[in-house]
């Protein structure tokens, strides 16, 4: 792990764009019109066209009177905190990704590799967590353990300004959850594809002894080609390990897709309980409906442990019904009545391809063989 760097020892500043901020922000807050940006950039490319360097955008508004003094100079502060409270040595930080319970995801360029990367980085008030701080890095040191196309790739984990950060391999596309907002329930076919790509990826955890214990639509990332990744290992646990005891008769998972075990507790899961949640997962992709409608997550996680969901062909009726019956049994409440490993998972994954697809005989998918137990 990389110690802190001094400020004085090379450490680049965080690029954050001021300009769209400051114009995101002010928009935001319906500070200034579309129309009155559109007007302050043409007056800043005019400038431009003359040789001279130009006035930044919020400047230019100021001297229109499209925004008030005291509003420009509280976002421009907000900027100057931003830029002073992110800054992680060797990295740009270009643009926030997301934020979620633990940390902000940003668009990043890594500066010794050139390259494009995301940067995860623990949320303020967690970093003094030793609980937080050890479950963040053990993410790293897992997600580092793991080489797999269907797996989003770890890149390096520091402390940099007292940030916490963690570098992985950027994907830029939606997640299957993005997709189904968009546009309901997805192509049967497609989401066979994308489910059997994660179930590959969970083969290659489980040889690995890992478990991701946060299977969902929302962790599924689709990137060019149609290849599916798996993101957002934060609530793995490391079979192999010796264990985190603060985990021990917590629940964990997302409640929509979270599996019976997960939900109530059981300090012992194995792999049955991924299946269980990519099935969930699956349920939702080609019905456009999550397995319990409750907007209680409460009542979901006790349905889940007590009730089977609606057949996925009284939501979809035109499903094949091999696609319900793997459906269903990977949601078995009991995990003895699942596939008991992602590889039986697989064998009948790819049967339902071939025959979606049109394709004679069995669908061939590199996979490595797994490791008895």
């Amino acid at each position: 792990m990389n110690e802190t760097a001094n400020p004085n020892d090379g450490v680049d500043e965080v690029e954050l764009d001021r300009e769209k901020y400051f114009v995101n922000i002010a928009l935001k807050n319906d500070l200034v019109t579309m129309e009155q940006v559109r007007e302050a950039r043409e007056i800043q490319l005019k400038i431009e066209g003359l040789g001279v360097k130009p006035k930044d955008l919020g400047e230019i508004l100021l001297e229109k009177g499209h925004i008030a003094e005291d509003d420009y100079l509280r976002i421009q502060t907000k900027i100057n905190t931003l830029r002073s409270a992110v800054r992680i040595s060797g990295y740009k930080l270009l643009e926030k990704l997301g934020q979620g319970s633990m940390g902000t995801v940003y668009k990043a360029h890594q500066v010794s590799l050139d390259r494009v990367v995301a940067v995860k980085i623990l949320a303020p008030f967690l970093q003094q967590n030793k609980k937080f701080v050890t479950r963040f890095v053990r993410e790293a040191k897992v997600l580092a353990r793991l080489n797999h196309a269907n797996i989003v790739q770890c890149i390096d984990v520091g402390v940099s300004n007292g940030q916490y950060y963690l570098a992985m391999e950027f994907c830029d596309g939606p997640t299957v959850l993005d997709l189904i907002r968009r546009g309901g329930a997805m192509d049967e076919a497609r989401a066979v594809r994308v489910i059997l790509q994660m179930a590959q990826a969970l083969e290659h955890a489980y040889d690995h002894s890992i478990l991701h214990r946060d299977i969902k639509p929302d962790n599924i990332m689709i990137v060019h080609g149609g290849i599916a990744k798996l993101c957002d290992l934060g609530l793995v646990k490391d079979l192999e390990g010796s264990g985190d005891s603060t985990d021990a008769g917590n629940t964990m998972g997302t409640p929509n897709y979270i599996s019976p075990e997960q939900a109530r507790g059981d300090d012992l899961v194995d792999a049955r309980s991924d299946i269980y949640s990519l099935g969930a997962s699956f349920y939702h992709m080609v019905t456009g409906c999550t397995p319990f409608d409750a907007t209680n997550p409460a009542v979901v996680m006790v349905s889940h442990i007590n009730e089977m969901p609606p057949n996925p062909r009284q939501r979809k009726s035109d499903l094949e019904r091999e696609t319900e019956r793997i459906i269903q049994k990977m949601m078995r409440k009991n995990p003895n009545d699942r596939f008991q490993n992602p590889q039986e998972l697989i064998a009948d994954l790819e049967k339902l391809l071939a025959k979606l697809s049109g394709v004679s005989g069995r669908v061939v998918v590199k996979t490595r063989k797994r490791k008895r137990r």
